[in-house]
């Protein structure tokens, strides 16, 4: 194998996905950015409090309180901020330049809460992006990749729902 063919090699697999990730249609974001943003993010974080109960009364998620991290997942359309305040994940208004900021679209997502990829391989690869404090950012994706499911309310519900939803996601959406 010659220099260049190796090199070419080398570069697919780390560029395994040129532009192949699935994107939802825009037309099917339409209901969720109808929503306006101060319910859709007190849905999620009421839901986020239920399932990382065990996590927030172990203090697993401390490093949060007075920070602001926003999210938006591009595709969808979506957009929402949280914070900690008195042990529970807070709602907050989403802001461009909160403590951290973090967008992707709903398939990286997807792909990060059901560990079927990599977290570091979505950071790096810029599929998902994060902005603001690298020590907040650290410290988020070290509780992602270090959080044992078991400790997750609906983690087996949820985790079979995300498996199915890539599928889906990838045949109807690549």
């Amino acid at each position: 194998m010659n220099t260049t063919t190796a090199t070419q090699d080398s570069m697919r697999k780390i560029n395994k996905y040129p532009n192949k990730q699935p994107i939802l249609p825009a037309l099917l974001a339409i209901p969720v950015a109808s929503i306006p943003e101060k319910y859709s993010a007190k849905a999620i974080v009421k839901s986020l409090n239920i399932m990382l109960a065990q996590s927030l009364d172990e203090g697993d998620l401390d490093f949060l309180e007075g920070q602001n991290v926003s999210v938006e997942i591009v595709d969808l359309k979506l957009k929402f901020g949280l914070s900690l305040g008195d042990g529970i994940l807070i709602a907050s208004s989403w802001q461009t330049k909160d403590s951290l900021n973090l967008s992707g679209n709903l398939y990286d997502f997807m792909l990060l809460a059901s560990r079927k990829e990599d977290s570091d391989a979505l950071f790096f690869h810029r599929r998902l992006k994060m902005e603001g404090s690298t020590n907040l950012g650290l410290e988020v994706k070290n509780l992602l990749d270090g959080m044992d499911l078991d400790t997750v309310r609906f983690h087996k519900l949820l985790d079979f729902a995300l498996h199915h939803c890539i599928k889906v996601f990838e045949k109807l959406f690549k």
